[in-house]
């Protein structure tokens, strides 16, 4: 036991004899050099990452415009990702392709794929500028089409498109996933406005604010709408245990789905549409006006679930409100320092 314990003291020492031993440091040239080197080698990366994303989103816009381009590129990137990357057989992908035969003809998954790689077009877009002005119109554009949208919504606009096969496929992943002002789910419409249409609005054109919140409820009214349509005729001609199951199932939806669900909309989420385009009012755009329909718009909520919370932020905007007049108020009657009078 005793010799074991000497072998393991002998090793441990060596180990902390070699660790401890001092490495030979660059010189301040050969620091140098590197460091130039590096910089050369970030700006080539760059630019080629600048253009692989740009090429990325000008492949998916063109895809945007063509069911079948939109179902090709599908396709394709499947087998890139799922069956090439992954080193499995050409027949492992056949085999998928031929199972995906109803899927890929469908025209609610169709219209889905389309909006989806529009939106991955413009994620592209908006990770290479800086300028939000750029992708503004663009982006509206974008939103107004989803309200008009023709089918039910596949998971293809309900999903990140960061985790999309489409991000896989390019290495998109960590460009579209980690922006704070840019919403990753195409669908949205509400992380699309408070992420990045609203906050430009508010910072370069706050007299345009109205007229997109006005566009924002009008838009996700008439998406909800279409969506209820469209779930009673899923409903319709159904027997009665079958008709229990769909309704089970689209009362299990969650996310985007659940948020833009009629009920749902009606007792929580238009109340507060409107109240937030009451805040934007006093707080960027004309103060007496908003806070006037502000009092009317509490009193006429007060009973609401969030007839509280409502009174809550009206109550903390009037006292902040009232706390900057009175700081104001007397910066303006402070007495103007005595010329000369560096206050020294």
């Amino acid at each position: 036991m005793k010799s074991r314990f000497l072998s393991l003291l002998a090793l441990c020492l060596v180990f902390f004899t070699n660790v401890s031993r001092a490495v030979d440091p660059m010189t301040p040239e050969a620091m140098e050099s590197l460091k130039a080197r590096l910089k050369v080698m970030k700006e080539t990366l760059n630019t080629h990452l600048s253009t692989r994303n740009s090429s990325a989103g000008q492949t998916f816009m063109t895809a945007s415009a063509d069911p079948r381009a939109a179902v090709e590129l599908y396709l394709n990137c499947t087998k890139m990702v799922e069956y090439d990357r992954a080193g499995r057989p050409e027949s492992d992908f056949r085999a998928w392709e031929d199972s995906q035969k109803a899927r890929v003809t469908d025209p609610k998954f169709i219209e889905s794929l389309q909006q989806q790689l529009k939106y991955l077009a413009l994620s592209c877009q908006a990770a290479e500028t800086a300028e939000r002005a750029e992708i503004f119109g663009p982006l509206m554009a974008f939103v107004d089409g989803l309200s008009y949208l023709k089918e039910m919504p596949t998971g293809n606009l309900t999903q990140s498109v960061a985790g999309s096969v489409f991000a896989r496929a390019y290495y998109l992943e960590n460009l579209l996933g980690k922006s704070q002002d840019w919403e990753s789910v195409p669908m949205n419409i509400s992380g699309i406005y408070s992420r990045t249409i609203l906050p430009y609005l508010r910072k370069e054109k706050p007299d345009a604010l109205m007229n997109a919140w006005d566009k924002r409820i009008e838009q996700e009214t008439r998406l909800v709408m279409m969506l209820e349509e469209k779930k009673q005729e899923e409903l319709r001609g159904l027997g009665r245990e079958e008709e229990r199951r769909a309704r089970n199932a689209q009362s299990g939806q969650g996310g985007v789905l659940k948020d833009h669900s009629k009920d749902e909309f009606t007792a929580r989420t238009l109340p507060q549409l409107q109240w937030g385009k009451l805040k934007d009012m006093f707080l960027h755009v004309d103060q007496m006006n908003a806070a006037k329909a502000m009092v009317t718009f509490v009193e006429a909520n007060l009973t609401h679930e969030l007839g509280e919370t409502f009174y809550a932020e009206f109550e903390s905007l009037i006292e902040t409100a009232q706390t900057s007049a009175s700081a104001a108020a007397a910066a303006a009657a402070a007495p103007a320092p005595a010329p000369g009078n560096s206050g020294n």
